[in-house]
């Protein structure tokens, strides 16, 4: 049985403020109507496990799922995104363990890619990655809202962000779906058109891509290189995951010059590759037997992204004079991984993952698929 707490209506904020229950902006009260309208909305019981974290044994229920999003100020119609990534955060491969409260301050960045999210109201086009749309807000604060209250990663607890950056409030937009011959993102990761994906990555925060005077393909896309390898980047030199955002005018530049997207991915996972003398004029020396191997290879160089695999292309922001974005991981792929789940809807039940978790081989899965 849930346990209730009644409070007058003005005491409510109030309440969770003094609870710890918020990050730092008021919650909407989290009623038991409320909450069974979230839950109406995929087949699956209150009491069903999406995932969890066995290292310290703590683990997310729908219900608990279903609280945190009506808090975050979500609508009903929002949840089945929710689920979708929260159960993709609480991948092994994700590592929340580290990701939700490591000293490099992690945001989980949410992307999500096809109908439902239109369909819902999510914004792919001005501001995407900025404030004003209920959905990407609220949706990106309720994955939060889980980290915090259920897995313990608030300040002062299990959050040891040293510096932290704002996606920790929310950090989530949909993708654009880009004109022919470019695929969206599910689709390139092996998912049908029709499908909704939602793809988490644990992040640091947004850089600003300007590029406002080239349409040349390889100027638009050195411009993204220059934000990829800057030597301060933890993964520099170990290899990482990235979203590059691309904005209308830059990938409308690299599409009409023939470019497919794989082409672009491997364009940026080579000219990314970065010169060990680089790192160590900038400050930034090379580990020593350490947990990263920081060996050359046989260009002479170390990787700023892991493989072109990598490297996940996103359609998305508004026209305007040449504006893209670049989120790189918040560490390299030795330590976490960007993973995409299907959106399930009513009548279609997530897989048992049972109470340990959905542990998988790693090693039987292709660098997209992970």
């Amino acid at each position: 049985m849930t346990d209730m707490l009644e409070l007058d209506a003005d005491r409510v904020v109030e309440e969770f403020f003094e609870r710890g229950w918020t990050d730092g902006l008021p919650v909407v009260p989290p009623t038991p109507e409320a909450v069974d309208a979230m839950i109406a909305t995929v087949d699956l019981e209150r009491d069903d496990v999406i995932g969890g974290i066995p290292r310290r044994n703590r683990w997310l229920t729908v219900e608990q799922a279903a609280v945190n999003a009506v808090m975050a100020g979500c609508r009903p119609d929002y949840f089945p995104i929710v689920v979708a990534a929260l159960g993709a955060a609480l991948d092994p491969a994700f590592n929340a363990h580290a990701a939700f409260t490591s000293t490099g301050g992690a945001a989980t960045c949410v992307v999500v890619s096809g109908p439902l999210a239109a369909a819902v109201g999510m914004n792919a086009s001005h501001n995407a990655l900025g404030s004003g749309n209920r959905a990407n807000a609220t949706i990106g604060r309720a994955v939060r809202l889980v980290a915090r209250n259920v897995f313990g990663a608030s300040t002062g607890d299990m959050d040891a962000s040293s510096m932290g950056n704002p996606g920790k409030y929310t950090l989530c937009f949909a993708e654009e779906d880009p004109p022919s011959p470019w695929l969206p993102l599910r689709v390139r990761l092996g998912f049908a058109a029709e499908d909704t994906t939602v793809t988490v990555m644990a992040t640091e925060g947004p850089r600003q891509i300007a590029n406002i005077l080239s349409e040349d393909p390889e100027d638009v896309l050195r411009t993204f290189v220059s934000a990829i390898k800057v030597p301060s980047t933890f993964s520099v030199g170990k290899g990482g995951q990235a979203f590059v955002v691309m904005g209308p005018e830059h990938a409308l530049a690299v599409r009409q010059a023939g470019w497919t997207q794989e082409q672009a991915q491997e364009f940026l996972y080579r000219e990314s590759r970065i010169l060990p003398e680089e790192l160590v004029a900038n400050g930034v020396h090379l580990e020593v037997d350490s947990a990263h191997d920081m060996t050359p290879g046989s260009d002479g160089r170390l990787p700023s992204l892991a493989s072109p695999d990598d490297v996940f292309v996103v359609t998305a922001g508004g026209p305007g004079a040449g504006w893209s974005a670049y989120l790189p991981a918040f560490a390299p792929v030795k330590h976490t991984r960007a993973i995409t789940r299907r959106v399930r809807l009513a009548g279609e039940a997530l897989p048992d993952c049972g109470p340990d978790s959905c542990d998988i081989d790693l090693s039987t899965l292709s660098a997209a698929q992970r």
